[in-house]
């Protein structure tokens, strides 16, 4: 909603912004499929929304509607805060079978810190025997009160799955945004209109891309943009199914290319008609930054020097009473800006008291051959959330040994790095390749178990090997699943072994779906990296 320093211009009602919060499996993705009519939960790794994503909703009246998904888990507070940021209203959805959790507090401390009002909707009516009263008496005491219990918080009860409450949810908003009279605000001095960045990343067709939500102002022309990054000229928006589009509307959802480089979520982008503008606006950007930077340290009451200073007694004292903490040396690549700053933000809390995590470099993007070299110098381990790793990259790290875990789901990252900074001072293992074989046919035998018909290209497979399945496309190497192998046969007769050149059939404990002919059985055992 405009702050007091905002111009507001009077007359001009625009589409209202709204944050989807809540918990973990609450149903918030589910909704959004609902009302849109498509399928996103399905596509989430491990079912949960890994990045925050805006979509653009017209109800049946032609009302038009601008969400934002924000993910659930804990360790997206961070991208949550910015949704709040951004918004007009929160819609808190809240499973009836499962009540307020963690997260569900959370999204409402955050909305309740910017004053954003919130619209709750109880999703999985449909499930028999729930209590919603108790549901609604919960969160009054979190300050969410329902009208009913003389409130003045809108409760609406909906099924997402039975696609059912809806449409009234849909008009309550509407109604919302009405009762509130959102206008539209005047952008910056000199500038055409403001965009609020929500994601930025690398797109290996066609460059560093930002999904944004225009603050103020109308785009219709390709002119500049302006952040503290830097300027740029604009190639194109698209919209939010990122189709090609010529106009971006005020509250409008969109997609923009031609940018240098990735940009810091949560930040503000400017546009200007001419590169001159653009470049006399960035050199104000940066003017304010390094004054903000000046008052910050007065506010500290130190100055750059003396906190170093500082820092270097505290140091000699902790190694004088034998305090000295080990560090496990972290690089970590990610897919987008807004889940490399949650994933950062984690990773420094997590910490014993004997060791603690030194992010060494961080970006977006693929991992590449310097960082590889890098961590070998430092004892890294490189962590990659939703980034195949190229398989040049794959091999320079077997050959350098260092340790690169790439994550679909970012719970088993901090799961597993929680595990290696436990275990600091014992030595970090690593996978070492000992055999490969190739896939050849895939058999599914009556109980339902698969034999991968394969050949054995390296090594000697063994029974009883711990192994991993990889699919390379072009350059990228994809993990499909890992088990152990519980079966080999030579045609119809079971073996020990099967030496390179043979083919045979491999049985493992765990059933892999979708494995193809092409596919690598990769068998590993694990040696210290370090």
């Amino acid at each position: 909603m405009p702050n007091k320093v905002e111009k507001v211009i009077q007359n001009s009602v625009r589409t209202p912004i709204v944050a989807v919060m809540g918990h973990v499996d609450h149903g918030k993705t589910s909704f959004l499929d609902a009302i849109r009519g498509t399928r996103v939960a399905d596509k989430e790794a491990g079912g949960i929304t890994q990045n925050t994503r805006a979509h653009e909703v017209v109800t049946k009246s032609g009302f038009r509607i601008t969400f934002i998904d924000t993910p659930g888990h804990e360790a997206f507070s961070s991208m949550r805060s910015r949704g709040a940021q951004v918004t007009d209203f929160v819609l808190l959805i809240v499973a009836a079978d499962d009540g307020v959790q963690p997260q569900t507090k959370q999204s409402i401390e955050f909305a309740k810190r910017d004053n954003v009002p919130i619209i709750v909707a109880i999703n999985k009516v449909d499930i028999k025997g729930i209590n919603l009263q108790k549901i609604k008496t919960e969160l009054s005491s979190y300050g969410v009160v329902a009208e009913e219990y003389g409130g003045d918080t809108l409760f609406f009860e909906i099924s997402a799955k039975e696609r059912t409450g809806l449409d009234e949810l849909l008009e309550g908003i509407q109604l919302l945004s009405e009762v509130h009279e959102l206008k539209s605000v005047m952008p910056k001095e000199g500038t055409n209109a403001e965009a609020f960045i929500l994601e930025s990343s690398l797109d290996k067709q066609i460059g560093n891309v930002a999904l944004c939500i225009l603050k103020s102002g109308n785009l219709n022309s390709r002119i500049y943009g302006v952040s503290k990054e830097g300027i740029f000229k604009v190639r194109s928006y698209l919209d939010h199914t990122q189709k090609p589009i010529d106009k971006v509307m005020e509250s409008q959802p969109f997609w923009i290319t031609g940018l240098r480089t990735t940009l810091p979520a949560g930040e503000t982008l400017y546009f200007v008609e001419n590169e001159d503008k653009a470049r006399l606006l960035a050199k104000e950007l940066a003017v304010k930054e390094i004054a903000q930077e000046e008052k910050t340290e007065e506010v500290e009451g130190m100055s750059a020097a003396e906190t170093m200073f500082a820092k270097m007694l505290i140091g000699r004292e902790e190694v004088k009473q034998g305090l000295d903490v080990k560090k496990l040396n972290v690089i970590v690549k990610a897919s987008t800006e807004g889940t490399l700053e949650a994933i950062l933000s984690h990773l420094k809390g997590i910490k014993t008291e004997e060791a603690e995590i030194n992010i060494l470099a961080s970006g977006t993007g693929n991992v590449t051959e310097d960082e590889i070299t890098r961590a070998k110098l430092a004892h890294a381990i490189v962590v990659t959330f939703q980034l195949p790793t190229p398989s040049k990259i794959a091999t320079q790290a077997r050959n350098e040994k260092v340790l690169v875990r790439n994550y679909e789901v970012i719970y088993e990252m901090f799961d597993e790095v929680t595990d290696v900074l436990n275990s600091l001072g014992a030595p970090v293992e690593e996978e070492v390749e000992i055999a490969k074989a190739k896939v050849k046919q895939v058999f599914t035998l009556s109980d339902g178990s698969a034999v991968y018909g394969s050949e054995v290209v390296k090594g000697l497979m063994l029974r009883g090997y711990r192994v991993k399945i990889l699919r390379q496309v072009k350059d990228d190497i994809y993990e499909l699943g890992r088990g152990k192998i519980t079966s080999l046969r030579i045609r119809k007769d079971e073996v020990k072994e099967v030496k390179k050149g043979l083919d045979c059939g491999i049985l493992i404990d765990n059933k892999i779906e979708q494995v193809e002919p092409g596919d690598e059985i990769v068998a590993f055992k694990l040696e210290s990296a370090f």
